[in-house]
Formats: C-alpha cells, sequence, structure tokens
C-alpha cells in the first residue's frame, strides 16, 4: 500500500496506473468527430500523436494552452513522477496541474437531412394573401475552428461527439434561421407565391451566407445547403390564392368581355334565384343594379371596356308589351295592359325572348 494518495484519476489509464511517460494517440471510433482522452494528468514529457486528418487541444488548467497540428509533440505539464506525488498528496491525489488531450475529427463532412417542423407564414405579394409553405433539404458542414467548436458548441465538459450529436443540437439553429431567411427572401421578391418552385436554386444561394454565419459562430464552416422541397401547404388559404389566380387568368383570356361576362352571370344567378314572373323580372332588375355596383368597385378591372365601348354600358334597353307601350328593361309586364312584355334589341330592332344574353338575329350583346 503506497504511504502517499493515488490520483482518482489515474485508474483511467490503460494499464490502471498512470505510468513514467505516456504516449498518447486517438483511440476513438471514426464515427467520433470530438474525442477527450478518459485519462489526464499526465506526466512532464508525456508525447501527443496527431494524425493527418485530426487536430489535439492541449487543455491545461481551465484553458486551451496549445493547438497541435498533425505531428508528434512533447508535452510540458509541470507533473513529474515523484514530486507530483508527494505535491498531490496535500490535495487528496488531486493533481494541482490539471491537463488533459481533447482530439478534433476534421476530415469528416457532416452531411444532414432538414425539414421545416411548422409552416412558414408568407404573403404573396401580388395578391396580398397569407399562406403557409413546409421546406426541405441538406447541408453539409465541417469543423474549421476545433477550438471554438470545442469551447461553444461541445463544451469543456463533452467527453465524445458524433456527426449524428451535431445534427441533432444544430437542428434548432438550423430550422431557426432557414424559417426567418426563407420568409425575408420570399418578402422581397417580385411575382406570385405559385411560381416559388422555379426559383429553388436562386433562393437557396440567398439562404446559404446567413446560414453560413450561424454555422461560424460554433467553429463550423457551410459547404453547401440545398433547398429540395419548398410547398405551399394546401389548406384554406391555398385555395383562395389559387381561386385569386385563377380569376386573373380569366380576366388576362376574357380582357374587356370580362365585366360583361361577369355582371351577365350575376343577373342570370338573381333572375334564378327569385321565385315567380314577377319575381323574375326584379331579379333582372336586380342583376342590373349589382352590375353597376360591380362595375364602379372593380375600378380598374372594368375601366377598358367603359373607355372603348361607353354607348354600349349606358344605353338603356327598351322592352315592348303587346299593345305597343315601351317600357325600361326590368318590367316584366306592361303598367297599360297588364300583359307579359317581350325584349327589343337596341341595334336591329327585333323581339328577343327575355333573359337571352345575346340577339339571335345580329348577335348584339344585351347583357
Amino acid at each position: 500500500m503506497s504511504l502517499l494518495p493515488k490520483n482518482p484519476n489515474e485508474n483511467l489509464y490503460p494499464t490502471g496506473k498512470k505510468t513514467i511517460l505516456t504516449i498518447i494517440k486517438n483511440e476513438a471510433s471514426p464515427d467520433v468527430v470530438l474525442w477527450r482522452v478518459p485519462y489526464e494528468d499526465f506526466n512532464e514529457g508525456s508525447k501527443v500523436i496527431v494524425a493527418e486528418n485530426e487536430e489535439a487541444l492541449f487543455y491545461k488548467n481551465g484553458v486551451v494552452e496549445h493547438l497541435f497540428t498533425a505531428g508528434e509533440y512533447k508535452l510540458s505539464t509541470n507533473n513529474y513522477v515523484f514530486l507530483s506525488r508527494i505535491r498531490n498528496s496535500l490535495s487528496g491525489g488531486i493533481s494541482a496541474y490539471n491537463c488533459r488531450i481533447i482530439y478534433v475529427n476534421k476530415i469528416h463532412n457532416l452531411n444532414n437531412k432538414w425539414g421545416t417542423d411548422g409552416p412558414i407564414q408568407v404573403v404573396d405579394n401580388v395578391f396580398g394573401l397569407q399562406v403557409n409553405l413546409q421546406a426541405r433539404g441538406a447541408y453539409t458542414i465541417k469543423i474549421e475552428d476545433s477550438k471554438k467548436f470545442y469551447m461553444k458548441f461541445a463544451g469543456s465538459t463533452a467527453s465524445s461527439m458524433t456527426a449524428d450529436d451535431i445534427a441533432k443540437d444544430m437542428r434548432p439553429v438550423v430550422i431557426q434561421k432557414i424559417k426567418t431567411v426563407v420568409a425575408n427572401v420570399i418578402k422581397g421578391m417580385e411575382g406570385e407565391i405559385l411560381g416559388i418552385v422555379s426559383r429553388l436554386e436562386e433562393i437557396s444561394d440567398l439562404v446559404f451566407s446567413p446560414m453560413q454565419d450561424a454555422f461560424a459562430e460554433y467553429g463550423l464552416s457551410l459547404v453547401n445547403l440545398y433547398i429540395e422541397a419548398l410547398e405551399i401547404i394546401e389548406d384554406e388559404s391555398y385555395l383562395i390564392l389559387k381561386n385569386a389566380r385563377a380569376r386573373r387568368a380569366e380576366v388576362a383570356v376574357l380582357g374587356a368581355d370580362y365585366g360583361r361576362v361577369k355582371t351577365s352571370d350575376i343577373m342570370m344567378a338573381s333572375a334564378q334565384n327569385e321565385g315567380g314572373a314577377a319575381g323574375a323580372g326584379l331579379g333582372i332588375g336586380a342583376g342590373i343594379a349589382m352590375g353597376g355596383i360591380m362595375g364602379g368597385s372593380a375600378g380598374g378591372l372594368l375601366s377598358p371596356l367603359s373607355a372603348q365601348q361607353p354607348q354600349q354600358v349606358n344605353q338603356i334597353i327598351k322592352i315592348m308589351a303587346p299593345c305597343g307601350h315601351l317600357v325600361e328593361q326590368g318590367q316584366r309586364f306592361c303598367p297599360d295592359c297588364g300583359k307579359p312584355v317581350s325584349l327589343i334589341c337596341p341595334d336591329c330592332g327585333k323581339d328577343v325572348v327575355p333573359g337571352s344574353r345575346f340577339c339571335p338575329n345580329c348577335g348584339r350583346n344585351l347583357s
């Protein structure tokens, strides 16, 4: 039994006790990117061997004193074989000069998949409607600054870390940054949101720089980043946007006729929803009134029609009763004879069945 207390850490040495000179090398499995040598407080003159694909941090008394690249190094620890045992007896065997070695494997390119865990809320710049996006992709990182990575990411208490550990710990940072950057990029983009799929490469490039800054804070370097999919969630907001886009396409195809077609649709729907003959006349009259309101509120939508064909929009269509009395459209029966009236085409003067959209004789639009 030794008269001097043994350092408890010596039990972690390969032989169960500290040797006079220790040869230290990375003994971790290939998938480990950071590994702290489990035994510590090495004796003065111990050697550290560092391979080409790694770096070693010499951590002494709470400070990273040296960063060793590939090669062989002799340590200066102030822990001498016999003197240290005597000196450490005053502290229960604990070394007064604590030191440890941490290996960082830098050859790894850490490939990781990512996907948003919730919707990215954006506003379509054309229609002003809010929609929800979801995104997924992949990124590759590597350890650039071993000291910063150990101190700010792994922490001084970390004993080992794999690529999966890094991906798991970085996931909240990645998702938060991607959500924020994608939303800001789309906010500054021109064009409608439904065409976003064609701009994935552009958005990936715009996201890259802010993401690179986020990784650099932890001693990591972003090698590449891909957005594989950026999709609109098909919820109620998506359906509203899709319908708005369809209406705009209808305007583009019909041009100036769009206003007349829509007004006619409203008039016919109103007439069909009213009961009885008198009700039908009331419905047509209400439809005309609604058409006027629509034309006034639509502004730019119906302005081409008003500018190009004012005589057709403002012209009052007359209806002839069997007794020969002319009444305005909207009256279903003649106020003189009480009999049903017929529609007269204002262009050719021919009788037209009430409710017709076009004159069967000259083709005049009666809407």
